[in-house]
């Protein structure tokens, strides 16, 4: 499988519905002046985080990763240097450009790896960069680590907010089961992830097209699909 087939088949339509958005001047303006005018770290990240938002949804990747690299430099915004460097990770795989975002996040565990939810998500999008360069065992390491911190996180806040398990890191796990031949194992970290997300599409697809490739897999597997169907609406 080459680097392009592994990008179409894990980076599902990440960006469907915002490419094409214009450039929204205006708030550009708006949110520069308050990071400006803002005294406090706290306002000045969230300027940042918004203004990087219209910068990414009209596909001002650059633009978004200048103001975070400006950001880096500002003092009052120390305490968040994990954060930025993670935010600038993000930008990098809506750019599609993996080296670059795994090298963001890397930045990101190195300036602060936290517990709970931003440990989880460190972990889970590291874990994606190496899926990209086909890296299997560095994937697996950071995506056991994101499961990890996902179950602790949840014994300590269950169903904190009404949120549903974080499922992405089961549907990573999942796929590098598949791409290393543990089949039956993928399958049942795609089911999972179908459960936790609720049916989300990205994870659907990611079994049906396991279930597709290797029917042996298909008809030998555990999980009823007419539950699937029939629960979370979906069809594999």
């Amino acid at each position: 499988m080459t680097s392009y087939d592994m990008q179409e088949e894990m980076f599902v339509s990440l960006m469907a519905g915002r490419r094409g958005v214009p450039l929204d001047l205006d708030r550009v303006k708006e949110e520069r002046r308050y990071y400006i005018l803002t005294p406090t770290g706290t306002g000045k990240w969230s300027a940042l985080l918004d203004l990087t938002v219209v910068y990414t949804d009209a596909g001002y990747y650059d633009d978004a990763l200048a103001a975070c690299r400006e950001a880096l430099l500002n003092p009052l915004l120390k305490e968040y240097e994990a954060g930025l460097w993670f935010r600038m990770g993000q930008i990098s795989e809506h750019k599609a450009d993996f080296d670059a975002a795994l090298e963001f996040y890397l930045n990101s565990l190195g300036a602060g790896s936290y517990r709970g939810e931003s440990g989880h998500w460190q972990h889970n999008n590291t874990a994606f960069c190496y899926l990209m360069k086909k890296e299997f065992d560095k994937a697996e390491t950071h995506a056991q680590i994101a499961l990890d911190l996902d179950e602790e996180d949840w014994k300590l806040h269950r169903r904190r907010w009404g949120d549903p398990r974080h499922w992405n890191a089961w549907k990573n796990m999942g796929a590098v089961m598949e791409y290393t031949g543990r089949y039956r194992e993928a399958a049942s970290f795609y089911t999972t992830a179908i459960k936790f997300s609720r049916g989300t599409e990205r994870a659907v697809l990611h079994l049906r097209r396991l279930l597709k490739r290797y029917p042996d897999v298909a008809a030998c597997w555990k999980e009823s699909v007419e539950d699937l169907l029939t629960y979370y609406n979906v069809t594999v």
